[in-house]
């Protein structure tokens, strides 16, 4: 099956001025996609402006996908205001995602922002001792927390202006906790900011804890022809959208 299909939107809800969950029905046969992958999105009608925007997979069935939109430009500004039934040009599911955990392991999930689309399709997937460390810059733009409270055991909430939760964000409340969690193996699934991203590389180095993270790069081609993505490792360079958006932080120069 292609991984380029048409599809149509079956809903769009407005979360607040800046966020919408899009929900779109593919109109041919697709590749399912799996944790941590990502998918080009373009309104079908309109080639301004060229280049598709890149979004993770935050949730799929049978017979729809649904992705958290950040409103940035114009490009998301399309895609914030489709209707249903209005036509959306598709290219997915791209790239790699999360590793399942080991038997032994203890899965720990981070989530800065809009990184919660990442690590979302985990909550809940995973074994029982799963924690949600998930921050933002305030209340307000804590989204999807009703979900994830039916999904998740362990939630450890921080607002970057201390409006709910922990004031600080996700990894400072990480760091506090580690001594506390007293849990097997952990190890660590993230996907935040690149502030975020850079003290979590720290903290899992200082301790000695393994872990994948997603990151958030803009992207053109999506297939790893351009090499407009690329990031640093100890192999050298790697796109972000072939060899990740998903990388081990053992690889990740720091």
């Amino acid at each position: 099956m292609s991984r380029f299909f048409q599809a149509e939107v079956a809903g769009n809800i407005h979360l607040s001025q800046t966020h919408n969950i899009l929900r779109i029905t593919p109109l041919q046969p697709h590749v399912s996609p799996a944790p941590g992958q990502f998918y080009l999105l373009r309104a079908s009608e309109t080639l301004d402006p060229l280049l598709r925007r890149p979004f993770s997979i935050l949730r799929w069935d049978d017979a729809h996908l649904e992705f958290l939109v950040r409103l940035r430009g114009g490009g998301t500004l399309l895609l914030r205001n489709m209707m249903p039934g209005d036509g959306i040009d598709v290219l997915g599911p791209l790239g790699k995602g999360y590793p399942e955990p080991l038997k032994d392991e203890t899965p720990i999930l981070v989530a800065g922002g809009v990184g919660i689309a990442s690590v979302f399709p985990l909550i809940g997937s995973l074994h029982a001792g799963t924690r949600l460390f998930y921050g933002a810059m305030n209340s307000a733009e804590l989204y999807l927390l009703d979900d994830i409270k039916k999904l998740a055991g362990h939630i450890h909430i921080s607002t970057d202006d201390g409006s709910k939760g922990f004031k600080g964000n996700a990894v400072e409340r990480l760091n506090e906790s580690m001594d506390d969690l007293a849990v097997a193996k952990p190890t660590v699934y993230a996907c935040g900011p690149e502030g975020m991203i850079a003290s979590l590389l720290k903290v899992l180095k200082d301790r000695g804890i393994p872990g994948y993270i997603s990151f958030e790069e803009k992207m053109a081609c999506g297939i790893g022809a351009c090499l407009g993505c690329v990031i640093k490792t100890k192999q050298g360079y790697k796109r972000v959208c072939k060899e990740g958006p998903v990388f081990n932080v053992r690889e990740i120069v720091h």
